[in-house]
């Protein structure tokens, strides 16, 4: 593996948390405000409340970075 390969896996590994907190959050918020599941372009929707604005617009700065490393990682030689 190559330090390239190995730097990409990290940030996947990093990024993968991240998105999954801010998710997690979004979602939780979400259910105590309207009591039913975000729809599942969350990421994509602005919203009214700060809070939830707050944890959606951190995911999707993070989704490139994710989705970069990624390929990195999977089309290395």
């Amino acid at each position: 593996m190559t330090v390239i390969t190995i730097a990409a896996l990290g940030i996947v590994t990093v990024t993968s948390v991240v998105l999954w907190l801010m998710g997690n959050r979004f979602t939780r918020r979400f259910i105590a405000l309207n009591g039913v599941m975000p729809p599942l372009i969350w990421m994509f929707r602005g919203t009214q409340d700060e809070e939830l604005e707050r944890s959606r617009r951190t995911a999707l700065g993070v989704l490139p970075i994710y989705l970069v490393a990624l390929a990195l990682y999977l089309f290395q030689p």
